[in-house]
């Protein structure tokens, strides 16, 4: 398929193989079943709008309603199974489906043509949506770290080992022991905080209107 195919345009790919196929045994079925592991690309069968995925979904229909004409009143049915991790069978079909994603003739694999039969295919498929959105996604999070990893320092802090912390406040709920800590490392929601925290315009004190409301001042000095 093209070393610029994932697996889940493999296994989009296999689905609409099997449905292929389907109508050119001698005797067309009366029902057919497919299984597969891959709930995504099940998922894709029913759905042709624009995205990963969506030629395999048109070739699906095509391929269904040439079995519909050949046979009328057959049933089709694409069922999900589990993935037996650990079988011989099922790591072997996975390690097909990674070479065919790839690029089979470097590795001794021929393509497979529209009527089953093996040739060689001169070139191999364009670019899939589900490979560019992946280039997308590892470039996006290559930018995140580059932005974080300057904006963060490796130095982490250590509590000196003459410092405890409060047995009380340890053993009580995160939720009660935030209550204690915000205002004693000076990050209550306090209008100096939220000033400084760029939330509100002003650090004015909402019950007094002193223009500064700090820690200090809502316990010691507000009269609200």
């Amino acid at each position: 398929m093209g070393n610029n195919q994932q697996a889940y345009d493999a296994e989009c790919a296999a689905l609409a193989h099997a449905l292929e196929l389907a109508p050119q045994r001698s005797t067309t079925p009366e029902r057919v079943t497919i299984f597969s592991d891959a709930q995504a690309a099940i998922r894709q069968m029913a759905w042709d709008e624009p995205g990963p995925g969506q030629q395999y979904a048109l070739q699906a229909r095509k391929h269904i309603t040439t079995l519909r004409r050949a046979r009328k009143g057959n049933v089709m049915e694409i069922g999900w199974c589990p993935a037996r991790k650990g079988v011989a069978g099922n790591e072997k079909a996975d390690e097909w489906a990674k070479i065919a994603a790839g690029e089979p003739n470097t590795r001794g694999v021929e393509w497979l043509s529209s009527s089953g039969r093996t040739e060689v295919r001169a070139a191999p498929l364009p670019r899939s949506l589900a490979s560019l959105k992946r280039e997308i996604s590892e470039k996006k999070w290559v930018v995140a770290r580059q932005w974080a990893g300057g904006r963060t320092s490796k130095i982490k802090y250590c509590m000196p080992k003459s410092q405890k912390p409060d047995s009380v406040v340890a053993d009580s709920t995160k939720r009660l022991a935030s209550r204690y800590y915000q205002p004693k490392t000076g990050h209550a929601r306090t209008g100096q905080y939220l000033h400084w925290a760029k939330v509100r315009p002003e650090a004015q004190c909402w019950w007094c209107k002193c223009p500064s409301q700090t820690r200090d001042h809502l316990f010691k000095v507000c009269p609200e």
